[in-house]
Formats: structure tokens, C-alpha cells, sequence
């Protein structure tokens, strides 16, 4: 049963992280980063929920931060896509290096 609940927390890393290379190496249409920032906010709050149990606090800032930053309903707009890619690079690295530690 561990097994099971090992995958389904894998997508709270992987799903982030495989829709952050695409919006880096790719064009995407607009719709699509309304599901970015869907993804990588609700992955940022669990992230940032788990840490929060393990009484982390940076890690619990690093991943509020992100989830305010790619929150969908309220948008923060950086108006340059290079920007933005160096920000997408930021939080892979960050969701990568702590997928383990959740």
C-alpha cells in the first residue's frame, strides 16, 4: 500500500516540473499557463503543507513564495518571457531538489 502512496506523491513534483520545461523550451498558447500556475501553486502548497508539519521554515517561505508568485486566481505578472524563464528554472530547482525531504 506504501507503494501506491509513494506514486501519487510523485506527481506533486513531476507534474510541476514536466509543465515548467515545456513553458521554458516551448511557446505555449495563454490557456496553458492558466494551467501552469494551477499546477505549480497547488504543488507549491503542498509542498509548503508538508514542511509546515516538519516545522522547516525556509522551506515553508521558499514554497509560499512560489505559490503566491504562481497563484492563478490573483496573477503576478512579470511582463518578460525571459524573466519568466529564469523564474520557471528557480522552481524546478527547488521542487526537484526537495522532492524528497515531502
Amino acid at each position: 500500500m506504501k507503494n501506491i502512496s509513494e506514486k501519487k506523491k510523485k506527481i506533486f513534483w513531476l507534474a510541476p516540473i514536466i509543465l515548467l520545461v515545456i513553458a521554458i523550451i516551448g511557446d505555449p498558447v495563454i490557456g496553458y499557463y492558466t494551467l501552469l500556475r494551477l499546477v505549480v501553486c497547488t504543488s507549491a502548497l503542498y509542498f509548503a503543507y508538508n514542511f509546515y508539519k516538519k516545522n522547516n521554515q525556509s522551506n515553508i517561505w521558499i514554497f509560499g513564495f512560489i505559490a503566491v508568485l504562481y497563484n492563478p486566481i490573483l496573477p503576478f505578472y512579470l511582463y518578460e518571457k525571459d524573466l519568466w524563464r529564469i523564474v520557471n528554472i528557480f522552481t524546478i530547482y527547488f521542487i526537484y531538489k526537495n522532492r524528497k525531504l515531502n
